[in-house]
């Protein structure tokens, strides 16, 4: 499409611009022009009127101030005739005779008359006011008005055509950042020949990006769930297998007893992968919370022993709620990492509160105040670092409770987190509630 189409945004708010003040400057000339003018009658109208009152009383006064037989020159622009026996005065213009008294304006040819007409009871006065000048000076002033009119709309347009680029521009700004990231033809046909014409078809080539970049990390979870889950059942098999085997040492039992939870855990986070990939959620099933929360310890149990955690499952025996299991492991084990990493040395304790909500309290050195509401971000940890906010014992956060606050908000779920660094308080506990239809079985 054409950017300097007629159609164009740009374009219209200039011609919209222009014309409110095109039409304003052309209602305020013509209301001077009119002004001026009627201004000019009305004050000539008053000088007859007061010239015709002044002629009126002298000529009752006196025979001789008016006289019979030609006119009386009263300034350059005013001539007076006395009418007294019925016949026309001599050097009167014919376009004066027959007028009634009162006044007259006469337009004879080039010229503009002003006349009035009084009857002072011994004839009848004509009084003529030659008004072209007035009217070529109206003219002239007219003329300036349109110029100045002129002049006035010519700097609109300017003015205009800087101020469409000003309101406009950052539109065309992200019109050719989002053309730069998206590149391509849109799927969607575009009518519009305008600035929001080709934004649009920006954003459709962007969304056509996101759609692809969507399917293909389906397409690869659902992939990689798919290629890995033979593979790592074998080796889950086979490590089962070797452990009912009597030969084993207590070390490489408890390594394979390992590598039998790591597979598992790999297992839960393939699961909870392509669900969030998917953006689906897994259908629900009896699930025993005390059980668990077992399962998500003893995946990092030999990691926990290292860092001198220790978990205290106060969570009821056959408490069951109907839900996803393995959202639940990933939450949990996310969870688990977390005290790990930053609580320890510590106890981990896991318990019900009394509205059924789900606790794991660490009685760790706790998170500073400042992080708490930035806490369930990406790569909050990593900001930090590159900021410099980290001290050499401030506590980081990865992704791991991003991910588990993800898995929340995808299941329905609600995780919060307290936490203090001083006082009986001191340590840091999750709360994971569970919307209303887990109920409990």
């Amino acid at each position: 499409m054409s950017r300097g189409g007629s159609g164009t945004l740009t374009q219209r708010v200039v011609w919209a611009l222009t014309g409110t003040v095109a039409l304003f400057v052309t209602a305020l000339a013509l209301l001077a022009y009119l002004t001026f003018d009627q201004m000019e009658d009305d004050l000539v109208n008053d000088i007859l009127n007061t010239e015709m009152d002044r002629l009126v009383q002298h000529a009752r006064v006196s025979d001789e101030f008016l006289p019979r037989r030609g006119p009386r020159v009263l300034g350059g622009s005013m001539r007076a005739w006395l009418q007294s026996d019925g016949q026309p005065p001599a050097g009167i213009p014919k376009e004066l005779l027959g007028l009634e008294n009162g006044m007259h304006l006469i337009e004879p040819g080039p010229y503009t008359w002003h006349v009035m007409v009084a009857d002072t009871g011994g004839g009848k006065v004509y009084l003529l006011y030659d008004a072209t000048e007035n009217e070529e000076r109206v003219h002239d002033f007219g003329l300036i008005v349109l110029g100045v009119g002129a002049i006035c709309v010519v700097g609109a347009y300017a003015l205009s055509r800087r101020v469409a680029a000003v309101a406009a521009g950052p539109l065309l700004d992200l019109t050719d950042r989002l053309s730069t990231w998206a590149p391509g033809s849109p799927d969607l046909a575009v009518t519009r020949d305008d600035e929001a014409g080709r934004l649009i078809e920006a954003f459709n080539r962007m969304q056509n990006q996101v759609d692809r970049s969507i399917a293909r990390e389906r397409e690869f979870a659902g992939n990689l769930s798919h290629e890995v889950r033979t593979p790592l059942a074998a080796i889950r098999s086979d490590s089962e297998l070797m452990l009912l085997t009597q030969v084993l040492t207590p070390d490489q039992r408890q390594r394979l007893a390992r590598i039998v939870d790591n597979v598992d855990d790999v297992v839960v986070c393939l699961e909870s992968a392509r669900a969030m990939a998917r953006d689906q959620l897994r259908p629900p099933e009896p699930v025993d919370l005390a059980q668990c929360m077992a399962d998500a310890w003893r995946g990092h149990e030999a990691q926990a022993d290292l860092a001198d955690l220790w978990l205290d499952n106060r969570i009821p025996e056959g408490h069951v709620l109907i839900l996803d299991r393995y959202a639940l492991l990933t939450v949990l084990r996310n969870l688990v990492r977390n005290a790990i990493e930053h609580a320890a040395p510590a106890t981990l304790m896991a318990s019900l509160t009394g509205d059924g909500a789900l606790a794991l309290r660490d009685d760790g050195k706790g998170i500073d105040e400042a992080d708490l509401p930035f806490l369930f971000r990406r790569y909050f940890s990593g900001r930090l670092r590159d900021a410099g906010g980290l001290g050499r014992d401030e506590t980081a956060h990865g992704l791991g409770l991003a991910i588990a606050k993800r898995v929340c908000d995808m299941q329905g779920w609600t995780l919060t987190v307290e936490s203090s660094r001083m006082g009986p308080a001191r340590g840091t506990c999750f709360l994971l509630r569970f919307k209303d239809e887990s109920a409990r079985v």
